[in-house]
Order: structure tokens, then C-alpha cells, then sequence
């Protein structure tokens, strides 16, 4: 059976759900071109990815992004004939707004990584789009939802009823494997508290930053790893480099050595649907790099109970950092990306 599976926003060089069921079920995957850093990025990722490209199971077909009803008639009239080439059997679609799903030429199970049912301004889904994603849904053969608070928000909208959750998952070895780098970046002995992943204004990285700074001392050491060409990224590095280490972008073989160099991760969410009902990845990833985990009170984080995670509002992170935590010991394996793709499988199998 061959599979083309379908990321929400494309990025390579991060761990994330739809690359880990694709490699871990030998499976096709999409991947483009989009940068949104400024008016010049746009356009300029905009013809990069106007061009066909395939290194292995990862594919570029053209697309466009604007205006957007010629662009989805145009984006699934170019993925079917990758369809076609490929003989794929079954697309798995976790993108919100590229394709029209009714007019794909084979069955697509819908996978909802976030909570896109709602209008949400922070990230551009107003009523229009979110009556798209709906109708997207109810036009799948079947549903994958990230968690099962969204699982049950799919079902009271009466929107499918072949649905299930499939959560996210994790690189086991990878990461007990991984090594520290407080040495290599001058913070051996210290606590080190950290955040990795994208860095937006919805993540609240700003505001746990503010909270760090009432307890910094020459103890303790703020780590952020990621970073793009944006404004509010650009203006977090020039207001906090003399108190924060900025890592930037790394490649993403040395992601988990950044994990195993962190004492304490953080989640500062902003609160709204789209955050309650996600499960961050990071807060797994921290974990099983033996890092204690500090999170705004997520739902979809809050349902799992997990014994790694003291729940904090956001203006009491400094609080909750100076707390004492016991050593991380929790069993991971039915958590891996092995496990998780099993289950893709089955369900893809069942629902083809």
C-alpha cells in the first residue's frame, strides 16, 4: 500500500508528526517551499515552489498559495497526477488549506494536529477557512485527531463519525542516546532552563522569559533554540542576548543534544482552543531527555496526567522554576514513533 502523507506547514530541519508516520511506515510525504518572514520571503518561496522535486519518499510538486481559489483547484490538480505517477492508494492530509479533499482521486483520512475549528486570528483562520477545514473533514474517508479532547470536539460538531487518536510521538534512542552541551556552550553546572521549537508570539516565550529574569542568577542559564527571520523573533534576540542564550536554528541531527542540555523545559502557551488541544511533542521530548517540564494549563497536556509536568499560569513561572523536581521516570515505549505508526497503519488499512 502506498501512502502520501501531508504536513500542516512543511519544515525539515524539526521532529514532527507527519515526518515521523511517514518514516516510520516507509510512506511518501510532501514537502515545500514557504517562508512568511516578510512581503520579499513570501514571493521568493512562492516560485521555489512552482518546481517538482523528489529526493527518495520526499516529494515537491507545484503549488501556489495565492489567490486562493485558483490556488487549491491548481494545488489538487498537481497532486493528483503525483497520485497518479505514484500509484498512491491513500493520502493522509494534515494540510488546512492547500488542496480541495473532495476532488482527490483517492481516499484521504484527515489528520487533525491542531485545533483548526475555531477562528483564530493569531494563525489566519478566519470564518472562511474554517468552514473549509470543516468541510474538508466531513468530505475524508476518515479522521486522525491528535488528542482525544479534539477527538471529541469533532464528533459534537457532527462532522465525521470514523475517527480516532492517534497521538504524537518519539524518538526513544535518539534521545536517551543524546549528550549535553552545557560545556560546549558555557553553562556547565548550572540549571539550565530552556524552550526548543518555533518561536512565535502565541508561544508565550516572551513572557517566560520575563519570568526567568526575576530569579537569574549565576546559577541558572535560559536556553532558546530556534529561531526565523521574523520581527518578534528578531526583536526577542536584540531586547534579551545579554541575558539569554540564543541558540538560533541547528541542524537536526543535533536537536537532542540540545533536549539533553536542558534541566527544566518550558511551555508557555498563550491559552486558547488551538493550544488546549494540542499535544506539544516538546513536552515528550524534554522528558525523555530527562528534563522536568514546566507548562501553561493545556487541556490536551492536562488530560494525559503526565508525572513529568507541573502545570504553572504563565505569571508564576518564576515561581514554579525555582521548585525542586524529582528524576524523570516514566516508561516511554508505548509512546515511540514505531508504536504510533503501527496504529497509523491499522487505521489507514481499515479506512482505505
Amino acid at each position: 500500500m502506498n501512502i502520501l502523507f501531508i504536513p500542516h506547514v512543511p519544515n525539515l530541519n524539526v521532529i514532527n508528526r507527519v515526518y515521523g508516520f511517514a518514516k516510520n511506515t516507509d510512506s511518501y510525504f510532501l514537502n515545500w517551499e514557504i517562508d512568511n518572514a516578510s512581503l520579499k520571503h513570501k514571493v521568493l518561496s512562492q516560485f521555489k515552489s512552482l518546481t517538482f522535486r523528489q529526493n527518495g519518499k520526499i516529494i515537491q510538486i507545484p503549488l501556489l498559495f495565492k489567490p486562493e481559489k485558483l490556488a487549491i483547484k491548481f494545488n489538487t490538480l498537481s497532486l493528483n497526477r503525483l497520485i497518479n505517477s505514484l500509484n498512491i492508494d491513500v493520502v493522509v492530509n494534515a494540510n488546512a488549506l492547500l488542496f480541495d479533499i473532495a476532488k482527490i482521486k483517492v481516499p484521504v483520512i484527515y489528520d487533525l494536529v491542531d485545533d483548526h475549528l475555531e477562528i483564530n486570528s493569531a494563525i489566519g483562520l478566519d470564518q472562511k477557512r474554517v468552514e473549509k477545514i470543516k468541510e474538508d473533514i466531513k468530505n475524508a474517508k476518515a479522521v486522525v485527531c491528535v488528542t482525544e479532547i479534539l477527538e471529541q470536539k469533532v464528533k459534537d460538531l457532527g462532522l465525521h463519525d470514523k475517527i480516532i487518536t492517534i497521538e504524537n510521538g518519539v524518538y526513544i534512542k535518539k534521545f536517551q542516546n543524546a549528550k549535553s552541551l552545557k560545556k560546549e556552550l558555557g553553562i556547565e553546572g548550572k540549571k539550565v532552563f530552556g524552550f526548543i521549537g518555533g518561536i512565535e508570539k502565541w508561544t508565550g516565550i516572551d513572557k517566560a522569559i520575563e519570568q526567568y529574569l526575576k530569579i537569574k542568577d549565576d546559577n541558572n542559564a535560559f536556553l532558546v533554540v530556534g529561531g526565523n527571520d521574523g520581527a518578534f523573533y528578531r526583536n526577542l534576540v536584540k531586547k534579551y542576548s545579554g541575558d539569554i542564550l540564543f541558540a538560533g536554528s541547528i541542524p537536526p541531527d543535533s536537536v537532542a543534544d540540545y533536549f539533553k542540555t536542558i534541566d527544566v523545559g518550558l511551555i508557555p502557551f498563550e491559552l486558547n482552543d488551538f493550544t488546549h488541544n494540542a499535544l506539544p511533542i516538546k513536552a515528550l521530548e524534554y522528558a525523555l531527555a530527562g528534563a522536568h517540564v514546566i507548562s501553561t494549563p493545556l487541556n490536551g497536556l492536562k488530560a494525559k496526567h503526565f508525572p513529568f509536568v507541573t502545570f504553572c499560569d504563565i505569571d508564576t513561572f518564576a515561581v514554579c522554576m525555582q521548585q525542586a523536581y524529582k528524576e524523570v521516570d516514566f516508561d516511554f515505549s508505548k509512546l515511540s514513533w514505531d508504536e504510533q505508526g503501527k496504529k497509523m497503519l491499522a487505521f489507514v488499512e481499515e479506512n482505505k
